[in-house]
């Protein structure tokens, strides 16, 4: 697509968690301590008292065995991990390429602030025909 653009195939953990207090910090303590860095999160609520929370962390299998061990619930996920230039319209570009293959964003949540660079997680239905769409 454009040179400042780099788009990746990374795993998202998902995490199921009750909906309490301090749950997340918990989570993410416990992954600290661990050696895990967490990159990308977000988090829902998905009904009576349940929720999950989806991170893209430092070390995939190692924070995956980690909370397997610990008896929660985590699943693994292929996502496109795509690193853009932070400017007005860059999500609209990636997004309308991904369209004009056919391919629907099943959920998406952007990481980043006001610098240079933003991270965006994208979980589209078809992951090799978005990787073609967007040339990767």
């Amino acid at each position: 697509m454009q040179p400042n653009l780099v788009i990746t195939r990374g795993t998202q953990l998902t995490v199921y968690l009750d909906n309490r207090h301090g749950t997340l910090g918990d989570l993410a303590s416990f992954l600290g301590r661990n050696g895990v860095n967490i990159y990308g999160l977000a988090v829902a609520v998905t009904g009576e008292g349940h929720g999950h929370a989806r991170l893209i962390v430092s070390d995939t299998e190692k924070a995956r065995q980690l909370i397997e061990d610990s008896n929660e619930l985590v699943a693994a996920t292929d996502v496109l991990l795509v690193r853009a230039d932070n400017t007005p319209g860059e999500l609209g570009r990636v997004l309308k390429r991904m369209a004009e293959a056919e391919v629907n964003i099943e959920y998406a949540y952007v990481m980043g602030g006001p610098d240079n660079e933003k991270g965006i997680v994208l979980c589209p239905s078809d992951i090799d025909t978005a990787l073609a769409a967007l040339g990767a």
